[in-house]
């Protein structure tokens, strides 16, 4: 059975989830695993619009997604961003994926939104999802795509 929680409900799971976000992605930003456990500790406010989600089968934490302001800095016109879906590769293929997306777009909508935005080099996995192709990515993001699903 899998099952999606805040991370704030989950704090306890925070060196799980930073070690799959540092692995993944934070040390080629440069970011220390430090820095990354600063930064999910951040999102555990309960008054805070960005949120961190976790997805659990059987009890075990399978995976990861994001809820944030911002995660390009020459799109900060767009808001929010679903960012940093993690899958453990144990629980892949499995639907933890799409319930941890389901979770993202449930909090922005709940929050007001009425789009969600997202940048990938995996665009086709989040087409199957609904989502709609926004703009193709240059320059350092090059062979990217941001990609927006009206909620």
């Amino acid at each position: 059975m899998i099952t999606v929680e805040p991370l704030e409900n989950r704090p306890e799971l925070v060196p799980v989830c930073a070690r799959w976000n540092f692995h993944e992605w934070g040390h080629a930003d440069g970011r220390s695993m430090e820095q990354t456990i600063d930064a999910f500790m951040d999102l555990l406010a309960p008054g805070s619009r960005q949120k961190a989600f976790v997805a659990l089968v059987s009890g075990f934490p399978s995976g990861l997604v994001l809820l944030i302001d911002n995660d390009l800095d020459s799109h900060a016109h767009l808001t929010p961003w679903l960012a940093s879906l993690y899958v453990d590769p144990a629980f892949r293929n499995k639907g933890v994926g799409k319930q941890l997306i389901a979770a993202a777009e449930n909090a922005a909508r709940d929050q007001g939104h009425s789009e969600l935005y997202l940048y990938t080099d995996k665009p086709d996995y989040y087409r199957a999802a609904g989502w709609k192709h926004h703009e193709a990515l240059a320059g350092e993001n090059d062979g990217m795509a941001i990609l927006n699903r009206a909620l």
